[in-house]
């Protein structure tokens, strides 16, 4: 994991807005550092994408106690997958 990937991750978070207008209430989202930080730190370039989704998902409900439907989030999985394959 490195910072250019930690970037890209947070983009692709931060344009789906996993959270929608509850987003401005959170104090310290920081365009989801944390959360691209912690996705990051379970996945690697052989992980498959429904890994990756079931991680993505995860990590967002974990942190903010929003849950997304698998096949809603695959389409972030996918964008995530190609940032690790570079």
């Amino acid at each position: 994991m490195d910072d250019e990937q930690i970037e890209k991750v947070k983009k692709v978070l931060v344009d789906w807005n996993p959270l929608g207008d509850q987003a401005s209430k959170v104090e310290d989202l920081d365009n989801y550092q944390i959360e691209a930080e912690d996705i990051l730190f379970q996945i690697d370039k052989k992980s498959s994408i429904d890994w990756i989704n079931k991680i993505l998902t995860e990590v967002i409900s974990q942190a903010f106690g929003v849950y997304h439907q698998l096949n809603d989030t695959k389409i972030y999985a996918e964008k995530i997958r190609k940032i690790l394959n570079g």
